[in-house]
C-alpha cells in the first residue's frame, strides 16, 4: 500500500527594520526556505499602517505557499512589553513607541491569528542557532558588528532573556572602565564616552563606526573593506589595528564565557566579514581572560539578513 507523502511542517516568520519588513516561511524539519517577501514603508508612517504591511506581507506569504499560519513569529526593535506587546522604546521607529504590536497585527489579520513577538536581535541569535552557524549545538552568541554592536544568547536551545528581558546587551560590555580621577586625567578619551551613559563599552571599540574612527585616528582611511584587505596582504598598521580591535572583541567575548560558560559566538553585521583578521586578537585574549579550560568557537554569521524573520518563524513552533 502506497502512503501520501507526509507534508512539510512548515514555520512563517516576520521582522520589521527601520523602512522595511522582510519575512519568509521556513521547514522546520530542514531549514529549507520555502518562500521569502519583502514589503517597504516610509520611515515616519503610522503605526496602523505598519501593521497593515505586517499583515499583507503575511497573506501575500501565505499565497506562495498554499498554508494559513494560525501563529506568526514577528522580531522588531526596541524594548517591550512581552505580557501586552506594547513598544516601550525603539530608537530606529519611535513612531511605533505606545502602540500595540501584536494586537495591531493580530486585527489587521482579520483577528483570528496569533502573534508572538521578540527583539530583532534575539530572534536573529534564534535564527543562527537553528539553521546557521549554530545549528547542531546547544549553545550560541550572536555578536553583530553594524554602526552598532547587537546579539542576543541561545542557552541549551532556548532564548536567554533575563528576567526583565533585557538580556544579551553585548555592546555594553564595559571593555575599558572610565579612569577614576575623571575627563581630565591623560587616559581620558571622550570618544569612549557611550550614549548608554557608560564609559568604554564594547560598541565603542568594536563597531564598524568605531573601528572606522580608529583607523582614522591612526592615520588610516576609515574604509574598513580596503584595511581588512590591507591586512590579509601585509603585516602592516592595519593588520596591527586588526588585531588591536580584534582583542577588544576577545575581551568582550572572554565576559560571556565566564558568566554564562558559552562556547561558540558567531560573528555578523557588515564588520563582521573582517572576522578572519580580527580572530587571532580575540582568540588570544579568550585564552588569557577566559575561566576554565573549554574550547571557544568563533564563527562568521551564516544566515545574513534572514536570521531575524527564520528566528521569529522559530518562536511559533510548538515543543511541548
Amino acid at each position: 500500500m502506497s502512503h501520501a507523502p507526509r507534508p512539510l511542517r512548515l514555520a512563517l516568520g516576520i521582522d520589521v527594520g527601520g523602512t522595511t519588513i522582510k519575512g519568509g516561511v521556513v521547514s522546520v524539519e530542514d531549514g529549507a526556505r520555502v518562500v521569502e517577501g519583502i514589503e517597504s514603508f516610509d520611515k515616519d508612517v503610522p503605526a496602523a499602517e505598519i501593521w497593515r504591511r505586517v499583515a499583507a506581507l503575511v497573506q501575500r506569504l501565505e499565497g506562495a505557499c498554499g498554508q494559513t499560519f494560525q501563529r506568526i513569529g514577528v522580531g522588531c526593535a526596541g524594548l517591550f512589553d512581552r505580557g501586552t506587546g506594547e513598544v516601550l522604546a525603539s530608537a530606529n521607529m519611535p513612531n511605533l513607541e505606545g502602540h500595540y504590536l501584536t494586537s495591531g497585527v493580530e486585527a489587521a489579520l482579520g483577528g483570528t491569528r496569533e502573534v508572538r513577538l521578540e527583539n530583532d536581535a534575539n530572534v536573529a541569535a534564534f535564527g543562527e542557532q537553528w539553521w546557521g552557524a549554530g545549528q547542531g549545538v546547544k549553545d550560541l552568541v550572536l555578536v553583530t558588528l553594524g554602526t552598532g554592536v547587537g546579539g542576543g544568547v541561545v542557552i541549551d536551545d532556548e532564548l536567554f532573556l533575563g528576567p526583565r528581558g533585557n538580556a544579551g546587551e553585548l555592546g555594553h560590555v564595559v571593555v575599558y572602565p572610565k579612569p577614576s580621577g575623571g575627563p581630565y586625567d591623560a587616559p581620558y578619551a571622550k570618544e569612549l564616552e557611550c550614549p548608554c551613559g557608560s564609559y568604554g563599552c564594547g560598541e565603542r571599540l568594536i563597531s564598524a563606526s568605531a573601528a572606522s574612527r580608529r583607523a582614522r585616528d591612526a592615520g588610516l582611511t576609515g574604509d574598513l573593506r580596503a584595511i581588512a584587505d590591507a591586512a590579509r596582504n601585509s603585516n602592516g598598521p592595519e593588520r596591527a589595528l586588526m588585531h588591536t580591535i580584534g582583542r577588544d572583541l576577545g575581551a568582550t567575548l572572554a565576559t560571556m564565557v565566564t558568566l554564562f560558560d558559552v562556547g561558540h559566538f558567531a560573528i555578523g553585521g557588515g564588520f563582521g566579514a573582517a572576522l578572519d583578521v580580527l580572530q587571532s586578537g580575540a582568540e588570544e585574549v579568550l585564552l588569557e581572560r577566559r575561566y576554565g579550560d573549554a574550547p571557544v568557537t568563533l564563527i562568521g554569521a551564516k544566515l545574513g539578513g534572514d536570521a531575524g524573520w527564520i528566528g521569529a518563524a522559530r518562536l511559533t513552533i510548538e515543543t511541548a
